[in-house]
């Protein structure tokens, strides 16, 4: 015989309560992380556009600023949406 077959239903309900615990945690998180994915895309589209109504140094740094982090943004939700 193997263990899952000696298993009780209150050692059952331990299990799936821990595992249904972790699946909500997961989900929280994930929309957690998309709406901070979300946010980070909308700050790096707006330094983008400041970087527009710049002159010299300060536009190069707002432009540059904006792609690290639209582009840092769109692989992270990436990561959580298309894999």
């Amino acid at each position: 015989m193997s263990d899952s077959e000696d298993l009780t239903e209150a050692d059952i309900r331990d299990v799936v309560r821990e595992e249904l615990s972790k699946a909500a945690r997961s989900m929280l998180s994930t929309v957690v992380w998309t709406v901070l994915a979300v946010l980070g895309v909308l700050v790096g589209l707006q330094s983008i556009q400041v970087a527009f109504y710049s002159l010299g140094m300060a536009a190069l740094g707002f432009a540059l600023f904006g792609v690290v982090v639209t582009a840092s943004s769109v692989y992270l939700l990436y990561i959580l949406h298309a894999k």
